[in-house]
């Protein structure tokens, strides 16, 4: 379900950034150096469906710190310092502040959903093993 959400939000905005835009402006300015902006930060919102399980996993799972940790990683770990050094690779500019967020949502997504994954899977089968 996370996925499916993710999945629609992300196609909505790449498709419709301008209907996305006019639901908070008018201004065809706005509208116009907005669209593209949009589309540019929410490119990966999709990967953020794997951080969603991830987290949620191991919040279910009493891991908490692990929850936290992958939430620290993504917004302070990652986007913090690409935030401040993307805007200074080629002539990205201000288009930079807004690539990170895709970048850490692949990233974040992907380290979250593969630690909760070998994690579950190991604590499952020692499970498993135990009962046979």
């Amino acid at each position: 379900i996370g996925a499916a959400y993710s999945v629609a939000a992300w196609l909505l905005v790449i498709l419709l950034p301008e209907f996305c835009m006019r639901m908070f402006t008018n201004e065809p300015d706005v509208i116009e150096h907005g669209a593209e902006a949009l589309k540019l930060y929410f490119f990966g919102f999709f990967m953020m469906s794997l951080q969603f399980s991830g987290q949620s996993t191991f919040v279910s799972l009493g891991k908490s710190r692990h929850a936290i940790f992958f939430s620290l990683l993504r917004k302070v770990v990652i986007v913090v310092p690409l935030t401040l050094l993307l805007p200074m690779v080629g002539s990205l500019g201000v288009n930079g502040v807004f690539i990170a967020e895709p970048i850490s949502n692949a990233a974040g997504g992907i380290l979250c959903f593969s630690t909760m994954m070998a994690t579950v899977w190991r604590e499952l089968g020692a499970k498993e093993a135990a009962k046979d």
